[in-house]
């Protein structure tokens, strides 16, 4: 463990609480359907995981430019420990459904303080022409994460039980906290700086420093436009698969088992060639790509096409992700990295509980509708991204 360098480190604590986080994921909503039966409750819960994002997502950034960054990211880490323990409990002693939702909210709210501090750690721990390797580390991670995480926590619950399951992923979280304690950037811009800042002041300065930095206003904007057309398709796969096309459910397994399969080559694959290609070609080549993902999804008659279609979105998705670390991480200061990571971070994101509501009513009307959506959405971020200039970004130097 000595041995490893500081980037090392952090990605396998990242590794290690990710499939911890499995536990959670894969326990949580059988925990509630068992005790509610109700699918309203299940939309509530839904609901509760995206609000903290909602109603934090844009204004814990500054606290990590003001204040010590190991400090927040402690807490935080600690916090969602006591929370993972305390869950299960609920449930066993029957407390009301309304605190176990209390308590998915405050995980969500430190999962989100969690993530920010992470991303800045990992862009801290290695050199600007790192940045575009270690992003697809990361997205490999996630990759596999997805893909394994399920099976791995239903046999792991299976063997020692849901309580067990949840201390494992307390323990994943003590390790990741482990590494922060001992952890030291590679490079860090002067902290007196920091310090002569107001929460306020900060988070002005930050916010400014995006509308007049060019190449981050317009990718997040870019991102913002073709998330709203994920977040069109996402909610709706699963309905699509089995009330419209009107699949097995071993199919609908397979149909997300190829999807995180096609997301890990695609991760594979940048790793590899990522450092040959500018920037600016990347992001139109994976966005033409993910357009065509969902054009080719609106075969719905063809269980095959609408697979392949999702292996192309997913494939681009992760690789698009990566690009956009890099950028972010690469061009912000360090004296606004938490602001501007958690703003980025959350226009990804924020959007979510809108569109999953408009999205139910767009499938409704036309099953073909949400990938129309999709699509030109797709099309709007292309055009942002040609005619801001992103498209000509070179390479990381």
């Amino acid at each position: 463990m000595k041995n490893l360098s500081q980037k090392n480190k952090l990605l396998l604590g990242y590794a290690i609480s990710g499939i911890g986080d499995q536990f959670y994921t894969f326990a949580i909503p059988l925990l509630m359907l068992s005790r509610t039966h109700s699918s309203v409750i299940m939309g509530l819960l839904t609901a509760v995981e995206y609000l903290p994002t909602a109603l934090f997502g844009l204004t814990i950034g500054p606290l990590f430019d003001i204040y010590s960054r190991k400090k927040i990211m402690l807490l935080s880490l600690v916090m969602q420990m006591i929370l993972i323990i305390i869950a299960p409990f609920l449930v066993i002693k029957n407390f009301s459904i309304y605190w176990l939702l209390l308590v998915v909210f405050l995980l969500g709210t430190f999962d989100l303080i969690t993530w920010t501090g992470y991303q800045i750690f990992i862009a801290e721990s290695v050199k600007k022409e790192e940045l575009s390797s270690v992003s697809g580390q990361v997205g490999l991670i996630s990759s596999l994460q997805k893909t394994f995480g399920p099976g791995i926590a239903a046999i792991v619950i299976n063997l020692i039980n849901y309580i067990g399951g949840f201390l494992l992923d307390a323990l994943s979280f003590g390790y990741l906290t482990y590494v922060v304690k001992g952890y030291e950037p590679l490079h860090r811009e002067n902290k007196l700086l920091k310090k002569s800042n107001s929460f306020i002041k900060s988070a002005k300065k930050g916010i400014s420093f995006l509308f007049t930095h060019h190449n981050i206003k317009w990718l997040i904007a870019s991102f913002f436009v073709a998330n709203v057309g994920f977040q069109a398709v996402l909610p709706m796969l699963t309905f699509l698969l089995k009330q419209k096309m009107q699949v097995s459910v071993n199919l609908v397994s397979i149909f997300f088992t190829v999807a995180a399969v096609a997301s890990i080559i695609g991760n594979s694959v940048y790793l590899k060639i990522n450092k040959n290609l500018k920037l600016g070609t990347q992001m139109l080549m994976i966005a033409l790509l993910i357009m065509i993902g969902f054009i080719v999804m609106l075969n719905v008659q063809s269980y095959l096409l609408v697979t392949f279609g999702y292996a192309l979105v997913s494939f681009g998705s992760v690789w698009s992700q990566a690009n956009f670390f890099t950028v972010i991480q690469a061009e912000t200061p360090d004296r606004y990295k938490g602001t501007i990571t958690s703003i980025s971070t959350s226009l990804t994101r924020i959007i979510g509980p809108i569109m999953s509501l408009i999205s139910g009513f767009l499938i409704k009307a036309e099953v073909h509708a949400i990938f129309i959506v999709a699509a030109i959405c797709m099309f709007g971020s292309i055009l942002i991204t040609v005619f801001s200039g992103l498209s000509k970004l070179g390479k990381l130097e």
